[in-house]
């Protein structure tokens, strides 16, 4: 069963605008998207899917920390003491 979708509390959590006239049509728009990710639950996974392809487990590259030659500064009027400044998102 699905739950009932806040169109206005989804709007202000995304900090969008919607309309009070619009609000069934993304209503609508939201229950099409839930009713598809719902549907990946329904999908039948046999154990000869399970299995892991040992050929695809090869193909990255050891994760190992390097030094970059660019300093933040050299592409950014935005830094302060080594740290990117951004606008406030919490209140």
């Amino acid at each position: 069963m699905q739950e009932e979708i806040n169109v206005l509390k989804v709007a202000k959590l995304a900090r969008l605008k919607i309309q009070k006239d619009k609000e069934v049509y993304f209503k609508e728009k939201f229950n099409t998207i839930m009713d598809y990710v719902s549907s990946i639950s329904e999908v039948q996974i046999t154990s000869d899917m399970k299995e892991k392809d040992e050929s695809q487990q090869q193909i990255y590259r050891p994760d190992q920390a390097e030094d970059s030659p660019v300093q933040p500064d050299q592409f950014s009027d935005y830094v302060d003491h080594k740290f990117f400044k951004v606008p406030q998102v919490i209140e």
